[in-house]
Parts: C-alpha cells; structure tokens; sequence
C-alpha cells in the first residue's frame, strides 16, 4: 500500500476541480496542548504550498477563515509539532481537536467530505492489511505443502475480495451523484487500483460530474495502463509453478505436481459452467478427470522451453479437446477411450497397456447418447448426432485394458507419473475413473480426485488392492505423458 501522507496531493488536485457551490468556511481549532502557538493553513498549488489563514492559538483556541470553490484538501501545521493534519475543508463552519503529539489522530468535525474520505480511506486500510496477512500467511503454507492451510486461505482472499468490492460499491453508489465520487476515485488510486476496479469506479461517475481535470486524468491513467483481462488464476499458475523443479523427470514432475494438490476438494461436473464450450481451469475444485489433466499440462509446462500460465493453457487444452481445438461441447473428449485414442495420435502421450499384457477391451459405448437427460448439452438434436458418430468411432477403435487381477503381477513395470484410467462394466461405458500413479515403498498407489473421500487423495493401499475392493471396476489402462 502506498504512503498515505505522501500521496494526498493527489486527492487535492481532484477536489478541487469537483465543481460545488463557492463558499466561506470557518475552522475553529482546540488544542490544550500549544498555546501562543502559531496555526498556518495552506493548500497546494502550481507553485508549492500557499497560505489561506495563519493566526496564534490563545487560550487553547485558534480561527481559521477563507474561501472555497469545492471541498479542498489543506495542510493543516501548528507551531512545531511532529506533523502536518491534511484536512477536507469545504463551505460551512468545522470544528478539529487537534492532537499536537499526532496530529493524523486529531478529530475533524463538520466536515462531511472529511468525514467520509477518513473513513473511507481507515476502512480500506484495514482490508489491505488483512489482506497482506493473507497473502503473507499463503506464502508461508506454500512454502511449507501444507495445501489444507493453502485451501482455507485461498478462500479467505476470495471472501475478502468479495468484501472489498462491496466496500467499494457502497462508496460508489452513495457519492456517485455528486463531486465526492472524485475523490474516491482519487483514494482508489493511491492503493494503485487494477484496470478493471479503475474502470468500474470511473463508469460510475455521471456524465454530469465528469467535467474536471482529475477525472480526464484518471481516464488519461487508464489508457496508459495494460489494459488487459485480469485472470485471477494467474497467480495461482505461478505459484504452484514455481513449486515446481524443472530438473526432474517428466514423470516426477507429474508426481510431484500431484502431490501439490492432495487434500484439495472434489466437486464433480467443473466444466459443465458455461453457456458456450470455453477452456475451464480450477486450481481449487477437482473431479478426476480435471485433476489428471491438470497435472499433467502443468507438468508438460515447466518441462517446456518457456513456461508461462498462456503456455500452461495451451497444453491443457490440447489435451483436453479433439485436435486441441476447442470447437463446440462434442469437441471435448468426453470419453476415455476417445480421448486416449485422439492424445497417442498426436504423440502427446504413449499408451503402455498392450506392452504390459493389456487385452483389446470389447464392449458397446453409447452411454451418453442413451442418456441424454444426465447432459444437458445433448438437447439439442445435432449435438446428439454427433456424440452417436463420435460412440461409432470408439466402437471400431477398441483401447486395451488390463484386467484387475492381473495388475498386481505388473505393477512393479508401471512408472511413477503414469496416467491410470479405470475401467468399469457399467453398461454403455469404458472408463469410470481415472489417477496418476505413484510408489511409495515399493508399492504402486494412484492419485485421484475421489468422490468417496470429496478430496484429491493417495490410495491408502497398493492400486491392485484399491481395485480388487472396488466392484464395478474392472482393470486399468495405463499411459505415458510425453
């Protein structure tokens, strides 16, 4: 956060271009603390600081008097104390208490635009510290894994980023129509407001009150700025990045990348949230699918000549999407098999299951077509069609698969980091569930969002045991990330 002092001759030039009423004002000063002391007012100019009043305090009191076009921020100096009091000065008559030993502390009253700009200015003070306490504390809990901490702050900013824009809004929408709207643009300012919180407090400025210096000025500052989308998740992209060794083999990259996530909730359906087919991500919420994908585009990121979040989503969507190409909700590969089929086309991955004793998995796909009313982008009668053709093309392509009683003979030739998709016999349907794989002793364990625990989490034991003790689970198919 910025200085406050030494950045309130900005709010000055806003005042005073705000056009109000002229008027006289009159300040009447009480202090105990500095009798026979001289009391100057000035206000800033072109030239530096000028003299609106000067006069002694005697018998604790002092009077200030002068002119103003608009409600004016002055300085506010008494004899030799440790500091100024900037103060709001408009039309009217205003009463100060003034702290000699800390004059920020003095109390102004009469003044509503000082009322509203300390309070105004206390409040947003109060949110910035909680949230560099935050944000403090999430560093610290990165730095250290402990990813239930990391979750529980996450959504202590979003709670109170939500606050600070109602905050903001408030102020907004009370001041909006009249010349103190300026100001609270000018505070938002000092705290170096982004693109779009700027523009939202600038769109709600009336046309009538847009005729004055600062607001051309705070529309001059926008232009000059980066106007870009703000993507919140960005952060979130650099910061598990940066957890992240480059040095590692990809495959531990995967693991490790996993791991970063254990303990972060489930919530099912997390791409189903738009309107039109768009590239969703979630650092926060996973199903199984999404979490595997995750991984493995921010994995297949850091390994890349030039990491970056734009890079990062590049690799996800190439995995997720037919081609990589997002081209509508058919585009997505809703299906296992097809999206194993469409990634080891486009060597983004190599399936190892035929080498590892994998048989041809015969079975109809056609579980989405004959239950449309579980999606609700299949109402449409040409959608439907083309999930069917899509099911046709699954039906002549069979993936393989390796029985679960027969994984516990194999595990030992699985790598760490491998994609583990999980086979079921419910009718219509290849895949189930899907993980990433990991050895811990010896023993080969999966990774997965699950939807029994409703956390990312590690099977507490080996995967041939955790599928033997799953009924409709029927085997596995096993994949290298390239």
């Amino acid at each position: 956060m910025k200085n406050f002092f030494l950045t309130l001759s900005a709010v000055f030039v806003l005042i005073s271009s705000c056009s109000v009423k002229d008027g006289n004002f009159e300040i009447n000063i009480k202090t105990p603390d500095a009798n026979n002391m001289i009391v100057r007012l000035f206000r800033e100019t072109a030239d530096g600081l000028s003299v609106v009043d000067s006069t002694k305090i005697e018998a604790s009191r002092a009077y200030l008097k002068g002119f103003v076009s608009s409600p004016e921020l002055m300085f506010l100096y008494i004899g030799n104390a440790p500091d100024y009091l900037p103060v709001f000065v408009e039309k009217g008559s205003a009463d100060i208490d003034f702290n000699y030993s800390r004059p920020s502390k003095s109390t102004v009253k009469g003044s509503e635009t000082h009322k509203i700009f300390t309070d105004f200015v206390r409040s947003y003070s109060v949110y910035c510290d909680k949230a560099a306490g935050i944000d403090k504390m999430l560093s610290s809990a990165k730095r250290n894994s402990d990813t239930v901490m990391v979750s529980g702050l996450e959504q202590d900013r979003e709670l109170l980023k939500g606050e600070i824009t109602g905050f903001e809004e408030f102020y907004v929408d009370k001041y909006s129509d009249s010349p103190l709207a300026c100001y609270i643009i000018s505070t938002q300012l000092m705290y170096e407001l982004d693109c779009a919180g700027l523009k939202f407090l600038l769109d709600k400025i009336p046309p009538e009150n847009r005729s004055n210096r600062y607001y051309e000025k705070a529309v001059e500052y926008l232009k000059n700025l980066e106007i870009s989308p703000i993507d919140p998740l960005k952060e979130q992209y650099e910061n598990l990045s940066a957890g992240l060794n480059k040095d590692l083999p990809l495959n531990l990259l995967i693991v490790k990348a996993a791991e970063t996530f254990l303990n972060e909730p489930y919530l099912g359906g997390t791409l189903e949230v738009n309107d039109t087919e768009k590239l969703v991500i979630n650092f926060n919420k996973f199903d199984c699918v999404t979490f595997q994908e995750t991984v493995a585009a921010l994995a297949l990121d850091k390994k890349s000549a030039t990491p970056s979040y734009e890079n990062f989503r590049a690799k996800l969507q190439n995995l997720r999407y037919r081609g990589g190409v997002i081209s509508g909700y058919t585009s997505r590969l809703h299906y296992s098999s097809d999206w194993i089929y469409d990634n080891v086309k486009r060597h983004n991955v190599r399936d190892l299951t035929s080498e590892l004793g994998g048989e041809e998995l015969t079975k109809k796909i056609d579980f989405m077509s004959s239950h449309p009313q579980y999606y609700s982008k299949l109402s449409d009668s040409l959608s439907l069609k083309e999930i069917k053709d899509i099911e046709d093309r699954i039906n002549e392509n069979h993936v393989c698969y390796i029985p679960k009683n027969k994984i516990k003979e194999i595990s030992a030739r699985i790598p760490d980091g491998s994609l583990i998709f999980i086979t079921t016999d419910k009718e219509g349907l290849d895949f189930a569930h899907v993980g990433i794989s990991v050895r811990e002793g010896g023993v080969l364990k999966m990774y997965h969002a699950s939807s029994d625990a409703k956390k990312v989490v590690k099977t507490p034991s080996a995967l041939s045991d955790y599928l033997l003790g799953m009924k409709h689970f029927t085997g596995i198919a096993v994949l290298e990330v390239l």
